[in-house]
This record gives structure tokens, C-alpha cells and sequence, in this order.
């Protein structure tokens, strides 16, 4: 019996490295001056297309060190967490680049930013692209352009961007392979954006639908010139981000001017999917399509409608792993349902506060807790802070109720420029390491939560300060 399991442990760990071993590893590493966050998040996406998310641990002198064989491609990816964010890095089996760059801030990052090493080729022209966007300084808000304004605005930016690919991609690669991949598809990306601008500025436009169908036309980008869907866009990340989800809402307008009772045919969503997309692309959209129906769901009647409702666009996904992927992804929601259900124990939190004091959900038991989660970004989150304090202030006597605000998915240093802003008088929490906003399923804000005196759920979904069905609902808590 021994000799059978160390000979299946032999086997384990040999096939363990043959597999690794197939598979050049990823290695990023370098140093981040000055950055105000000590872990960072990237992002991958796996050999079955599913998202993938690492951590980036930096030491004192804001040095790291990672080497994954999670990628099996070469892809896009990015290194985020608040303020510290280095976007639009192409990496690949077999890369070990070498990222140095003063992280004081977003636009310092973008200044100081350098990328040596193998795959350091590819990477060049983002870090030239940011350092000549820094330079320019030029802050045109291109959703507040006329149409003419729009179509000069995105001729000079693809000249910009055609005259960099061109440069940048003009000599052939020494230590990279990869480089005829990532210029194909950085060209796309930059299409892509530049059809999402035009696409969504005749979206808030009031043109008839021969006039949307002409601009269209004419600024369709050369990428797209053999149609909108074609597995090879799915390169691109912008295209599958941006184009695809927006085109089929021109579409869907096109069809609301021509006929409006069409959009309300029953089974209309899926058919226009069909009809516009093919292929991978197709699989891709669909497989989108239900994530985010599962990722909407606030509770288990919504899930499960949704999870009816969703087997018809399922079935016609024919890659199998996205089936499977999504059948777990229903399975997973629940889960996490299960934790913010009403009746149930709220998921525990410790945070600090603005003055570095720590607070954790059960120094409040016995008390009804009101919580708003909130950005300082978020415009609808401040929006609602002059009603928060007129609620809490209804009750600033009451010893039975505290009101907590927690900055989920926001800077440290942005949070606290806000309140200084701001100037809210009631608890401020800082939600660090994201642990909040993922045990709240806080995939929109503001959103507000209502905890009674046991330390359990009575709203997920409570209302916002200023809808009086909130005061209500706490004086019900308060009085039970």
C-alpha cells in the first residue's frame, strides 16, 4: 500500500512539473516607489476564459516579485488597487518584465513609469502613449462634443495612434515573439475605442434612424470593414468590453425608432443576439449576457427567475466550459446570497476609521446599524450625504441606532479629501482590502444596508436616506 502511494505521489508531482514545464511561467517584478497601497490585484484570464485575479505584494521599499503559470496566452492585463494603477500591460508565457515607476500618484506613475526585460517591446508603446497623454495635458471631455467636434476629435487621436503603433512595431523584435500578436492587437483596441466613442455619442443624441445609420457608416473603423462579429476581434479587450454590448444597443434603437412594439416582442433579446452575432463571438456575448443577470441578482427570487429566465440564451452557448462556468456561477451566487439573507448573521467587518481607530460590526451589537456604502467618486453617493445627515441627526439621541458610512472600492487618500469636503458627522470607515464590498456584493453603490440589534440581516437592499420608508424601517428595528 506504501509503494502504491508514493507511487501515485510520484506520479502527481511529475505531471504537476510536466505541466508547469509546458508552460513558460509569467514573471513581473520591479519596484513601486512611494505607493500608498501595499497589495495589488491583477488580472488574468485563464485557458478556459475566466477571469482570474492574483495578488501583487509590495515590501517597504515598494519591491515585488511575482511568477504565475496561470497564463497560457498572451493577453492584456492590468495592476490595480485605488490610486495605484498601471492599465493596458501585454504579457505572455515566458515574459519577466521589470516594472520601475514613482507611485505617489496616477499621473506620477504614468511620468516615471518604465518596463524592461523580455516582452519589454510590446509594452513600449502604452508607456509612450502615457507619457505623451501626461505631457499634453489635454482634458477634452469627449462625450460633450458635437458630432463634428467628435469625428475631428477621433481622426487626430487615431493619427496619434497609428503614428506610435507604427513606430514603436517598425523593427523587428529581438527577444520577443509575441510582437506581431500584441500590435494586432493594440490596433484593434484603438479601433475599437474610437467606434465606442462615436457609438456612444449618437446614443445621447436625438438623430432619426437614417441619419444614426449614415454616422455609423461613415465611422465604422476599417478593423470592423468585413462586419461586427468575427472571432479574431475577440483579441481585443476594448472590443468585447466596449463595441460589442454597445453596438447591439444601436441596434436595438434602430429597431425602437422603426417599430417601438418590436423591442416587446417575447424572446426579442435573444433573437437580436443571434441575428448580430456568430461563432466565438456569439458564445462570448451570450456568456456575458448571463453573468451580469447573475451578477444583478440581490436576492434568491431574483436569482432564481433569473436562472429560468437564463436557459434559453445558455442553450444556445456552444462552448461547454462557458456552460459549466456559468452553472457554477449560479452556485456561487448563492452562496454568497446565503451570507446576506434576512435572519442571518451580516458578514463581520474590522475597519478603521479617519482618526485610525478600529471598529469591528460586533462593537454595535445591541444596537440597530444603518450602513452606506459610498465612493468618493461616486457622484450619487454624495449626492445622498445631506439627506444621511438629516436622517441620522432624527435620531442623534437615540443610543439605540449607529449610522456608519464605509468607502468601499475608493483611495485612501481620496476618501479622506472627500470628508474634508464632505465633512460628515457620523462614523467613516475605510473598507481597505475589499472585504466588505465583496461580503456585501457591492457591485453597485451607493447601496445601503440595515442590520438589527442581533447583528443580523434585515435588509440587503435597504432604502436611501431619503426616501422616508427608511426612517420608518428603523424606527421598526429600533422598537423590537
Amino acid at each position: 500500500m506504501k509503494k502504491i502511494i508514493l507511487f501515485l505521489l510520484s506520479f502527481y508531482f511529475i505531471n504537476k512539473v510536466a505541466a508547469q514545464n509546458a508552460t513558460q511561467p509569467l514573471i513581473i517584478q520591479g519596484k513601486l516607489s512611494n505607493s500608498a497601497e501595499k497589495m495589488l490585484k491583477i488580472f488574468f484570464e485563464d485557458a478556459k476564459g475566466k477571469s482570474v485575479i492574483d495578488t501583487i505584494r509590495l515590501n517597504d521599499s515598494g519591491e515585488f516579485y511575482l511568477k504565475t503559470f496561470k497564463i497560457t496566452k498572451p493577453q492584456r492585463t492590468s495592476i490595480q488597487q485605488n490610486t495605484t494603477q498601471i492599465n493596458r500591460i501585454y504579457v505572455a508565457p515566458g515574459y519577466d518584465l521589470h516594472i520601475i515607476g514613482d507611485a505617489s500618484d496616477y499621473v506620477t506613475l504614468s511620468k516615471t513609469k518604465k518596463i524592461t526585460g523580455i516582452g519589454a517591446e510590446s509594452n513600449q508603446y502604452r508607456v509612450k502613449l502615457d507619457s505623451i497623454l501626461v505631457a499634453r495635458n489635454d482634458k477634452t471631455a469627449w462625450y460633450e462634443l458635437k458630432t463634428d467636434e467628435l469625428i475631428l476629435f477621433l481622426k487626430k487621436s487615431k493619427a496619434l495612434d497609428d503614428s506610435l503603433l507604427n513606430a514603436v512595431f517598425s523593427k523587428p523584435a529581438k527577444q520577443d515573439k509575441y510582437v506581431n500578436t500584441f500590435k494586432k492587437m493594440i490596433d484593434l483596441d484603438n479601433q475599437s475605442l474610437n467606434f465606442y466613442m462615436m457609438l456612444q455619442h449618437l446614443e445621447m443624441s436625438k438623430y432619426n434612424a437614417a441619419q444614426i445609420t449614415e454616422l455609423v457608416a461613415k465611422s465604422t473603423p476599417s478593423a470592423f470593414s468585413k462586419g461586427i462579429s468575427h472571432d479574431e476581434y475577440l483579441v481585443s479587450d476594448d472590443y468585447k468590453s466596449w463595441v460589442l454590448p454597445l453596438y447591439y444597443t444601436y441596434e436595438q434603437r434602430l429597431d425602437l425608432l422603426r417599430d417601438s412594439a418590436s423591442v416587446k416582442q417575447p424572446g426579442y433579446e435573444l433573437e437580436k443576439i443571434k441575428q448580430l452575432f456568430t461563432g466565438k463571438v456569439r458564445d462570448y456575448y451570450l456568456n456575458r449576457y448571463v453573468e451580469k443577470r447573475i451578477g444583478s441578482a440581490n436576492s434568491f427570487e431574483q436569482l432564481n427567475f433569473a436562472q429560468k429566465e437564463m436557459q434559453a440564451f445558455i442553450g444556445v452557448i456552444s462552448n461547454a466550459t462557458l456552460k459549466k462556468n456559468l452553472a457554477d456561477g449560479f452556485m456561487e451566487k448563492k452562496k454568497q446570497l446565503m451570507q446576506v439573507q434576512i435572519g442571518k448573521p451580516a458578514p463581520a467587518f474590522t475597519l478603521t476609521d479617519d482618526h485610525g481607530k478600529v471598529f469591528s460590526l460586533t462593537d454595535f451589537k445591541g444596537k440597530v446599524v444603518y450602513i452606506d456604502l459610498w465612493a468618493s467618486w461616486c457622484g450619487p453617493c454624495r449626492q445622498e450625504m445631506p439627506s444621511f445627515k438629516k436622517l441620522s441627526d432624527k435620531f442623534k439621541a437615540n443610543q439605540q441606532i449607529a449610522f456608519i458610512s464605509i468607502a468601499v472600492h475608493d483611495g485612501e487618500k481620496e476618501w479622506r479629501n472627500a470628508l474634508k469636503e464632505e465633512k460628515p458627522d457620523w462614523l467613516q470607515l475605510y473598507d481597505k482590502d475589499g472585504t466588505v464590498a465583496q461580503s456585501y456584493i457591492a457591485y453597485a453603490i451607493p447601496k445601503y444596508i440595515l442590520i438589527d440589534k442581533e447583528g443580523k440581516m434585515l435588509s440587503f437592499d435597504a432604502p436611501g436616506p431619503g426616501n422616508a420608508q427608511a426612517e420608518q424601517l428603523i424606527k421598526e428595528a429600533i422598537a423590537k
